[in-house]
């Protein structure tokens, strides 16, 4: 059984909670990307691999010299090996995008219980209820703040202790709804 002050705080922690888990899902879903790709060879043309080698020509000055005074030419070892390069492989490290989807995915359960049993609780309430809820819990929780938003969303002035009566019928309806 959940109690008015657990409902307080759970709507405290909404905005920060539905954040972290969006960036959770955005973890998974990149990992989950890696590891479609894993292991498929992409084809690249020779022009394309050539012109990623970057091809420069150095001056003569800035070209070293190796211990047996043969020159070492980049551009030269370049068009001996672009062939090697023309086919990549994507080697992801399957086990550690695994273990890490594992984590992340540990990590969200209890945010996506959270944030699921708030966006319920909020669903019962009317939209002069809701703006309440929200502005004071997760924006700002000051009652003339509250009540500025109210007269800019309604134009009709309320004061704090109608405000207050507003919100707590709001808390009843929501611990109605998820002490079922």
């Amino acid at each position: 059984m959940y109690e008015k002050s657990d409902i307080e705080d759970m709507l405290k922690k909404y905005l920060k909670s539905k954040s972290q888990l969006e960036e959770l899902e955005s973890k998974i879903a990149k990992n989950k990307v890696l590891l479609k790709y894993n292991g498929k060879k992409f084809q690249e043309s020779e022009a394309e691999t050539i012109e990623g080698m970057a091809l420069k020509s150095p001056a003569i000055s800035d070209m070293p010299k190796s211990k047996t005074n043969k020159k070492n030419n980049p551009t030269e070892n370049i068009a001996l090996t672009y062939k090697d390069k023309l086919t990549y492989i994507n080697k992801a490290d399957k086990i550690k995008l695994m273990n890490e989807n594992v984590i992340y995915n540990e990590k969200a359960e209890p945010l996506r219980d959270l944030v699921g049993k708030v966006d319920r609780m909020i669903k019962a309430l009317n939209n002069e209820q809701k703006l309440i809820v929200q502005t004071y819990y997760m924006y700002e929780q000051k009652w003339n703040y509250v009540s500025r938003t109210y007269v800019d969303v309604y134009n009709e002035p309320k004061t704090i202790n109608q405000l207050k009566n507003i919100r707590n019928v709001a808390l009843e309806i929501m611990l109605d709804v998820i002490n079922v």
